[in-house]
């Protein structure tokens, strides 16, 4: 027993005497393999540190320049509304009519809880802000764009003068008949029931009549052109090109109308 571990003991010494004898012979090597591969571990540890604080100021930087892009945003849409709010004023229009100023939110065509619909825009005013149906809507000019159809609580379905279901009782400047303007879809709107015995001229202005009973008189839609009398026809055919550019509609006025307000 004595003998067996004696051996084993002389075995683990000369083990150890061998590593320190490479130790002090290849110590230079040894040194410079342990450092080298330290060193390559505190520079991907210190890389990865940098650059997740890289990532963090860069996403810190994109955040501020969203929230600054949104004020951006938000503050031209106030600009436009004041410019539009200025230009009603400068006119008078808040002493004529009782206005709620709404934007337009999506135009022409879109589709609405399944159905697609045509020649209308959506407003962000609804039942909550006083909105009532066959409310007229107009620009700040007087410029008729069509009256609400559909209302919900916070926003509404406007259809347009161009909307094929859309007849309206009109004037026309320098001419004595009362007629009608009808719409036909895509933008475009044509005279109805104009007597062809009577003078109609290009270019003269179209506005709303009180005779349909929905929109105040006075409120422009547009002017004539391409006026076409045809053999066998009672009425005199034209257009009425519209005093608005659907796409640069953007904030409209919703006229409150007493005598809908009280039906």
């Amino acid at each position: 027993m004595r003998i067996g571990t004696t051996k084993k003991r002389l075995i683990l010494f000369l083990i150890i005497v061998a590593v320190l004898a490479i130790f002090n012979i290849f110590s230079d090597q040894i040194k410079s393999f342990v450092y080298d591969k330290s060193m390559n571990l505190q520079s991907s540890l210190w890389q990865a540190g940098r650059n997740q604080k890289t990532d963090e100021k860069v996403r810190v930087l994109t955040e501020e320049n969203q929230k600054l892009l949104s004020q951006l945003a938000e503050l031209e849409n106030l600009k436009k509304e004041n410019q539009f709010l200025r230009e009603s004023l400068s006119l008078g229009l808040e002493k004529e009519f009782n206005l709620i100023l709404a934007k337009t939110t999506a135009k022409n065509t879109f589709t609405l809880k399944g159905i697609t619909f045509e020649d209308s825009i959506l407003i962000n005013k609804g039942k909550n802000d006083g909105v009532r149906k066959d409310f007229p809507v107009i620009l700040s000019n007087k410029v008729l764009v069509g009256k609400v159809s559909e209302v919900y609580d916070s926003f509404s379905r406007v259809t347009l003068v161009s909307n094929k279901e859309s007849l309206i009782d009109i004037q026309i400047q320098d001419a004595e008949p009362f007629a009608l303007a009808k719409g036909e879809g895509n933008s475009k709107v044509s005279l109805d029931l104009f007597p062809k015995d009577k003078e109609l001229k290009d270019n003269s202005l179209v506005y709303t009549s009180t005779l349909g009973g929905i929109y105040p008189s006075g409120l422009v839609i547009g002017k004539i052109q391409n006026i076409q009398k045809i053999d066998n026809e009672p009425y005199t055919k034209a257009d009425i090109a519209l005093s608005f550019d659907l796409s640069q509609l953007d904030q409209v006025f919703v006229v409150k109308v007493a005598q809908i307000i009280n039906d």
